[in-house]
């Protein structure tokens, strides 16, 4: 029984043209797109390939000339189906034989034939004179898809910029409100305007805890459209490492005391060292934020602060269910959410857009952010395991007390005639 691979578009001709062939002792695999058919036919060499002439993404002569260039399907019959003014390009392209889409119905019998050994053929005139036709249409059509690819281009760049553009106005739109609330609950919680009494300092400190993590979504937000837009230069400043990740954690403790999670930090002592205190601490937060999310109650965090030369480097450890390996690399994609491996509903929401601005500062400073799932090894003298995931965070720096010494010499040169006073 001669198999047939059919290339048909539209369905109710190709369901049309499935069961003719099958009512006439065939076997019919189809397929809609000229894409599909040439994957289903380098995959499966058929008898006999059926090719509409008239498809979305290739032209069936287009097909034809692809099919042609395979060792495996060169004894392939094809046939074509389409107008009778492409008979003369499709059989110039590889076609054995052409019939018209109106003439189906003998579409079993000439088909025989064909398998039978049957071929169609053009004079040597009529086939040059056809395959000059048929490359300036495949030009065109070539010169026509690098248009619109142009086009597309310019469209995505002018999409990406408005939606940058968009990040930018919201996040400001929305900070502008949230500066007074949060310089309020500070007043509030310093009980200058009288004394609060412990009810009302546990809500005013969730409401607090609301407000932080809102506000570092909202810079999440800005520091991305900045990043994006390379508008966000580095100020750097003196940064004490085991400092800022003691702060990073202790703004964390409210929701590491709702999931009852202990949190450690792994000091280094390192000496002050240069970096943008800001953007390291917002990179920082982002990945102790995503440990503390997906950990399970009552797991274990680690934040280990680690200087090996001119290299500063955060590792953050949990227990939570790490990440799957199709997605260690999808993760820093704004806007990516992972398969929870917990279930759907079981991960908690998050903006998507926490670990690739981490990445994002990383980069900025010169350094990287990646992640191992789980931990290739555990940090030394730690007191826990840590089998969900290590994020690391590393930046080159330099000492502060250097970067002191050179800005107290360039000073002294930029007066060489001062004298003492």
């Amino acid at each position: 029984m001669a198999r047939v691979l059919l290339l048909e578009e539209e369905e109710p001709l190709r369901t049309q043209l499935k069961e003719l062939l099958e009512g006439n002792g065939f076997t019919v695999e189809t397929a809609a797109s000229g894409l599909d058919g040439i994957v289903r036919a380098l995959r499966r060499p058929p008898d006999l390939v059926l090719i509409d002439l008239h498809l979305s993404d290739l032209e069936g002569h287009e097909v034809a000339a692809r099919l042609r260039r395979e060792r495996s399907l060169a004894e392939v019959p094809i046939v074509a189906l389409g107008a009778l003014d492409r008979r003369a390009a499709a059989l110039a392209a590889g076609v054995d034989c052409f019939m018209a889409r109106a003439a189906a119905e003998a579409l079993p019998v000439r088909l025989h034939e064909i398998l039978g050994g049957e071929r169609e053929r053009l004079s040597p005139e009529r086939e040059r004179e056809a395959l000059r036709a048929l490359v300036g249409a495949m030009a065109g059509r070539l010169e026509a898809a690098v248009a619109r690819q142009g086009d597309a281009a310019l469209h995505l760049a002018e999409a990406d910029r408005l939606k940058t553009a968009f990040i930018h106005n919201l996040a400001h739109e929305l900070s502008t409100p949230l500066t007074p609330l949060a310089g309020y609950l500070r007043i509030l919680q310093s009980e200058k305007t009288g004394p609060l009494n412990p009810q009302q300092k546990r809500m005013i400190e969730s409401m607090s805890s609301s407000v932080h993590r809102l506000s570092r979504i909202l810079e999440n937000l800005s520091d991305f459209a900045n990043l994006q837009a390379g508008q966000a230069p580095l100020v750097e400043s003196a940064v004490k490492p085991d400092q800022l990740a003691e702060e990073v954690a202790a703004e964390q403790r409210i929701a590491v005391r709702d999931a009852r999670l202990h949190l450690q930090v792994m000091p280094s002592g390192a000496p002050e060292v240069m970096a943008d205190a800001r953007k390291l601490r917002q990179a920082l937060a982002n990945l102790v934020s995503n440990a503390v999310k997906f950990s399970p109650h009552g797991g274990e965090v680690l934040i280990e602060v680690a200087l090996e030369g001119a290299r500063l480097r955060y590792s953050v450890y949990d227990q939570g269910p790490g990440v799957p390996p199709g997605d260690q690399a999808r993760i820093f994609e704004p806007l990516y959410h992972a398969a929870s491996r917990l279930g759907e509903e079981a991960r908690p929401p998050g903006s998507g857009l926490g670990l690739p601005v981490a990445r994002r500062i990383a980069e900025a400073h010169g350094g990287r952010v990646e992640v191992e799932s789980p931990p290739r090894a555990q940090p030394l003298s730690a007191p826990r395991h840590y089998t969900g995931s290590k994020f690391s965070l590393e930046i080159p720096v330099r000492p502060a007390a250097q970067a002191g010494a050179a800005g107290a010499q360039a000073r002294e040169g930029a007066f060489p005639g001062a004298l003492p006073g």
